[in-house]
């Protein structure tokens, strides 16, 4: 599945406690926080942002199977969603809130993930089938609180390597 991400509409959907079109750095923050996620998502991810000094992809931030692209001025971003949606190409999902790009989809029959969602299927790998889907064999991300780290050596003890010089029957 190929995802056509709404840049600036997903930063300003305020799905980020830490990324706002406030910051000087939006773009590459979203561009990060994409790239570490791709990691366990192996389809094409495409990030569209407003208004880029020169336009096009910037190779300066794609990268890490991201690929960014910028509307050159006096184009949109929508435009250029607008016109892929068009193509109409199998498994493209699009990621925006943006009421008339949603509306464009619908009509073309291309998915669409509002931003919450897309947020809510990035911090959950393991998430029922019809999520995003996770290359057979991979091995899930796995997010422990300190309780649980703390319960886990309890039951199992610390690591080997911390473990080097005890005997198994010293455990406690």
């Amino acid at each position: 599945m190929s995802l056509l991400i709404d840049g600036h509409n997903l930063i300003g959907s305020g799905v980020f406690e830490d990324i706002s079109l406030q910051d000087e750095d939006d773009e590459d923050r979203l561009v990060s926080r994409l790239r570490v996620w791709r990691s366990s998502y192996h389809g094409e991810v495409t990030v569209i942002f407003d208004h880029g000094i020169t336009g096009g992809t910037s190779q300066a931030l794609s990268g890490g199977g991201v690929k960014v692209i910028f509307a050159r001025n006096p184009q949109e971003a929508d435009d250029l969603i607008r016109r892929r949606i068009q193509q109409r190409r199998q498994g493209l999902t699009v990621v925006t809130n943006d009421w008339t790009l949603r509306q464009e989809a619908k009509r073309h029959e291309v998915d669409i993930w509002r931003a919450d969602e897309f947020v809510r299927r990035m911090r959950t790998p393991n998430a029922p089938s019809d999520s995003v889907p996770v290359e057979k064999g991979a091995e899930a991300h796995v997010h422990l609180s300190d309780q649980e780290i703390s319960e886990w050596i309890d039951l199992f003890g610390p690591s080997p390597k911390n473990n080097k010089h005890r005997n198994i029957q010293d455990r406690p």
